[in-house]
């Protein structure tokens, strides 16, 4: 064996450790976190969804252009969603409407989340509410709505602003919980 080839021999395994301790030391790519589902077990597109709660009433009316459902849990997550929540005492639904949605699996709470608008029925008489926030829960049964987000509430010229909020629905009662103000334009006398 010439000199060549021996140096071959002692040198093949030192390479080889070097390559592999090279790929070990090599940074590994970072997981990317996802938003929803991976991978929905259905689409659709232009959907209308009609949920029902446990008495068989309507829980709540939902559209939009497009809907997933998560195949693990059922969840749904909607683009730009609009949503009807019949009032029980009829006094007529409650509208809303976001960016983006979601709905539990059993349909007990619906999310809405970016430019939320919420608005109140229209009752002869009485000024119509509009609630504004950037996320909102909303429970079915018990018809109750709630932010820890900053939120504004109008009614007429009236506007309440604060941050965090609890609404029952079918009274149309609406508690703030910190960073309250009120500005009221009076309606001119006739």
């Amino acid at each position: 064996m010439n000199r060549r080839a021996l140096a071959t021999v002692l040198l093949m395994p030192v390479a080889v450790a070097t390559a592999w301790w090279a790929w070990r030391l090599w940074p590994k790519p970072e997981v990317v976190g996802t938003v929803g589902p991976q991978r929905g077990d259905y689409t659709v597109e232009r959907y209308h969804l009609v949920a029902m709660n446990k008495q068989g009433g309507v829980a709540f009316r939902s559209q939009g252009p497009y809907a997933v459902r998560d195949p693990f849990n059922q969840q749904l997550f909607l683009n730009t969603p609009r949503f009807s929540f019949p009032d029980h005492a009829g006094k007529g639904d409650w509208n809303g409407s976001a960016q983006s949605g979601w709905v539990s699996s059993d349909g007990d709470e619906v999310r809405l989340k970016r430019d939320v608008v919420l608005d109140g029925p229209v009752v002869p008489g009485k000024d119509q509410i509009h609630i504004r926030t950037q996320w909102l829960s909303v429970m079915p049964d018990p018809q109750t709505a709630h932010t820890p987000l900053p939120v504004s509430i109008t009614r007429g010229p009236s506007i309440l602003s604060g941050t965090g909020m609890n609404a029952w629905l079918p009274d149309s009662r609406v508690e703030l919980l910190s960073k309250v103000s009120f500005h009221d334009v009076p309606k001119p006398k006739h």
